[in-house]
């Protein structure tokens, strides 16, 4: 998972609430979250705008609770 999920919903963002900032639509969002689609760099760079967090950051991988190593 990537620490753009993580900082979504601490903020209590929904999917949609992100993509009405960023025109990403909520299929795609949730793919990239999950790390099953990559994320164009036009893309990345609204989520950064949106988020106000650098793209480094939103892009990192942070395991999920719950999961194992």
């Amino acid at each position: 998972m990537l620490k753009l999920r993580e900082i979504r919903e601490s903020r209590k963002w929904s999917l949609t609430d992100v993509c009405v900032l960023t025109r990403i639509d909520p299929s795609s969002l949730s793919k990239i979250e999950r790390e099953v689609w990559p994320c164009p760099p036009a893309w990345r760079r609204r989520l950064a705008e949106a988020f106000g967090i650098e793209e480094a950051v939103l892009f990192e991988r942070v395991e999920e609770e719950g999961s194992e190593s």
